[in-house]
């Protein structure tokens, strides 16, 4: 059985006059069976969203992740937004292990050091009467336990997990909000650990001073938290995500100098942003071969990418719109999927959401069926 026997299985050319419905899910299995039996390829490229699925009436991670895998995709971006962390007396979590607390997400404890002062000393001690605990309040889990049973579950499901930061960050501010950054960055990464998501996805702010300072900055800031929380200890990887704005950081060459600098940083190719801050660039196949090649030297694993539509004025992104609209075309990108020799996550982030991944699967297996069938071609001639 090829490509071809497989997608025709579920008859994917429409009639006008008797249009079929279209069951995502099959296509979803469709992948599978190419990734599981090897044809062609032995490399998967996943679909998945950012955040909660518009259609699902629950609200929680573990939720979500179902709702992900009913709806046939394999691929959740978490979104730690909407989250209080408030300091607190430790006295009724007195003689507890800060990750065995049902109430809330204890990201750290701070205990008297000798000269009196509050220190942290992270969450791998048994809380004291007299220690104060950082609780981390979060709509999508209430627990250490609900974030362990959710990457449980999102393994066995297959749905890979990633986390995003809250999106307004300034690490590169030495002020403030320098540190409020940073540590909504380490309190993701510590999340991300217990749900074992692969990857923690982060933007990384305004220019702080000029795009060589900026730079200096962001290698000295990503690689003191790579270390100090680094997938060798279990954390998941950093991904900094590539900029739709020019006064934002990321262009495609200074994440290229970043990952070559630290070695736990990977760029993460967001499409619309490139398209946007170069100007319109993504047009043709090419276009989208050179980008793609660029990111892939320095992905772990595999290559993580975020898709939608977009609107863009002078090389600023104005707002992401579904994939159908404008001129960063999915189905072009398609034509450079069927040929790339790894895996790959694409997430969407547009205002449909979980449609266009869905739509996006269906265009990327259309193109890939459309490849076999000219090969067969040939080689009939051939014969």
């Amino acid at each position: 059985m090829n490509v071809l026997m497989l997608y025709n299985l579920f008859d994917v050319k429409s009639d006008r006059k008797k249009r079929k419905t279209i069951n995502f899910t099959d296509y979803f299995w469709v992948a599978k069976l190419i990734y599981i039996l090897g044809i062609g390829s032995c490399f998967m490229i996943r679909f998945g969203i950012a955040g909660i699925p518009l259609t699902s009436k629950g609200r929680t991670f573990i939720e979500s992740v179902e709702d992900a895998h009913n709806l046939g995709l394999n691929a959740l971006e978490v979104q730690l937004l909407r989250v209080n962390v408030e300091e607190s007396p430790a006295l009724e979590y007195a003689g507890m292990n800060p990750r065995d607390i049902e109430s809330s997400i204890i990201v750290d404890v701070l205990r008297q050091d000798e000269d009196g002062n509050y220190v942290g000393i992270g969450i791998d001690s048994v809380i004291e009467e007299d220690d104060i605990v950082q609780e981390l309040f979060w709509n999508m889990a209430r627990n250490y336990d609900d974030l362990i049973d959710g990457g449980k579950l999102a393994k066995e499901l297959d749905v890979k997990l990633s986390m995003h930061a809250p999106y307004y960050m300034e690490l590169l501010s030495e002020e403030e909000m320098g540190d409020k950054s940073y540590n909504h960055l380490k309190w993701t990464l510590m999340m991300g650990k217990a749900m074992t998501a692969h990857r923690v996805v982060t933007h990384t702010g305004f220019y702080s001073g000029s795009k060589k300072d900026s730079l200096k900055r962001a290698i000295d800031v990503y690689t003191e938290i790579s270390q100090k929380y680094s997938p060798e200890h279990g954390y998941p990887y950093i991904g900094v995500e590539s900029s739709g704005k020019t006064e934002i950081f990321g262009t495609t060459a200074e994440l290229v100098s970043l990952a070559k600098k630290v070695k736990d940083i990977e760029p993460v190719l967001n499409f619309p942003h490139v398209h946007s801050i170069n100007g319109g660039s993504l047009i043709e196949v090419k276009d989208f071969d050179a980008v793609i090649s660029e990111f892939s030297k320095y992905a772990k694993d595999d290559l993580y990418a975020e898709f939608a539509g977009v609107q863009y004025q002078d090389h600023n992104e104005e707002k992401l719109t579904a994939i159908k609209h404008g001129d960063l075309k999915f189905e072009t990108l398609a034509e450079s999927l069927i040929d790339y020799d790894s895996d790959m996550t694409i997430i969407s982030s547009s205002p449909l959401l979980e449609h266009d991944a869905q739509y996006m699967d269906l265009i990327y297996l259309r193109a890939l069926s459309k490849k076999y069938q000219k090969k067969a071609a040939v080689k009939k001639t051939v014969a």
